[in-house]
């Protein structure tokens, strides 16, 4: 009764096809492919019209006008079986049952529903399309088909063009998964990348507020004390204003050399993932403040007026991973800044040394004269970026008021996190 032919299916459409509100307008080549289907259809159709009236296929005079009425209404509506292939499938119900001529309009009809229908909907829906074309061979005999080959005819090409088009919907279904996945993974990299250049900056701002909080800090002492001398009854010489401007000038100059050794050093790392020293014709480069820098740094410190006592046991600490190193260094540095911005002229202890197994690092100073713990300063950015230096290294990090002084304290591991 229906022609073998199937149709070519195109187009995208979302995982909830045939039931979506929100349809695709047709591109260029679905209108051309359902101009081929209209147009195919209705010369199948016209080739079971008999105009001399002599019957074809089986098909009764009488009925002959009411089945290519019914042909013509088959293949107008496959102009909507894409957008709406359940409306479709129960229009084309009863043509499907009774027309000759809507042959290939109904294959069509069965391939949308399949391909667009989930298959809850689209498989009963077909069964009753085979239900009732059962009984044509019985109203209009096709000439020279027994009962046998005409329901094995019927049912397997009602089957093969239902598993054509749910091979189709599940073949589009897969795509869809697979670009949504693609979706998911590209925006779960972008998160990624968002983060690790989040995390490259807050890297990058604590290490330039540990440079340049000392450095500056150390320039501020400096510069107040020639102030001072400056407005006093006995003025310094020019000896003595030459060294300080000397000592600021060197202070600035190498808190600028720091700064871009920093720089390079993390947009070099972040940009390249290399070295700075592997980045070919890079601009030599000042070693990284390591345990054997801490004397130094405590002797600045001391240069600059601030009184600080130090007891340093780093023999025992020579083998600390450079990272663990760096942590120890940027610990202290934080400790006498800290000191010399809340705390100017106290005396500032620095104990650096092992303990059970780990290293311990504690810098103190004593409360300013009528100064509380309530009105000590909150967490600043110095002590958050520490803190997650320690944290980052696998050590713990405590500071606060005890017993009338501000003591921070970093414990580290002796090997590497």
């Amino acid at each position: 009764m229906v022609s073998a032919a199937l149709p070519v299916e195109g187009g995208r459409r979302s995982v909830l096809a045939g039931l979506s509100p929100l349809r695709p307008r047709r591109t260029r080549s679905q209108w051309v492919v359902d101009w081929l289907l209209f147009a195919f259809a209705l010369l199948v159709g016209a080739s079971y019209w008999d105009p001399a009236g002599d019957g074809a296929a089986g098909i009764p005079d009488w009925f002959q006008p009411w089945d290519y009425a019914m042909g013509i209404l088959a293949c107008c509506a496959l102009w909507w079986s894409r957008s709406h292939p359940l409306a479709v499938g129960l229009v084309v119900f009863v043509p499907a049952a009774l027309s000759a001529s809507a042959a290939f309009a109904v294959v069509v009809v069965i391939y949308r529903m399949g391909a667009r229908l989930r298959p809850r909907v689209s498989v009963p829906l077909v069964a009753g399309y085979l239900a009732a074309a059962i009984p044509y061979h019985a109203l209009f005999p096709i000439p020279e088909v027994d009962w046998p080959s005409y329901l094995i005819v019927i049912t397997l090409l009602h089957l093969l063009v239902l598993s054509f088009g749910l091979l189709t919907r599940s073949r589009r279904l897969v795509l869809e998964g697979l670009r949504a996945e693609a979706a998911r993974e590209r925006e779960a990299a972008a998160a990624r990348l968002d983060g690790a250049r989040r995390a490259e900056r807050e890297r990058i701002a604590r290490e330039m507020h540990d440079v340049l909080a000392h450095r500056v800090s150390l320039l501020s002492v400096h510069a107040g004390a020639l102030e001072y001398r400056t407005a006093g009854e006995a003025p310094p010489t020019l000896d003595e204003v030459r060294a300080a401007a000397a000592v600021i000038r060197h202070n600035a100059h190498l808190a600028v050399e720091e700064l871009r050794q920093v720089l390079v050093v993390l947009r070099d790392t972040a940009a390249t993932g290399t070295a700075p020293e592997e980045v070919p014709d890079a601009p030599p480069e000042r070693p990284q403040p390591l345990l054997r820098d801490v004397p130094q740094l405590v002797d600045e410190a001391r240069d600059a007026g601030q009184r600080v006592s130090a007891q340093l046991d780093l023999e025992p600490l020579a083998d600390l991973p450079d990272n663990v190193q760096r942590t120890v260094y940027r610990t202290v540095q934080e400790g006498l800044t800290n000191a010399r911005k809340h705390a100017a002229g106290a005396i500032v202890t620095v104990d650096v040394g092992p303990a059970d197994g780990q290293v311990r690092v504690e810098v103190a100073n004593v409360l300013p004269v009528g100064v509380t713990a309530s009105e000590i300063p909150g967490i600043g950015a110095g002590l958050i970026g520490l803190a997650e230096r320690v944290r980052l290294d696998g050590g713990r990090f405590e500071h606060g008021v005890h017993d009338g002084e501000f003591r921070l304290a970093a414990y580290l591991p002796r090997g590497r996190a």
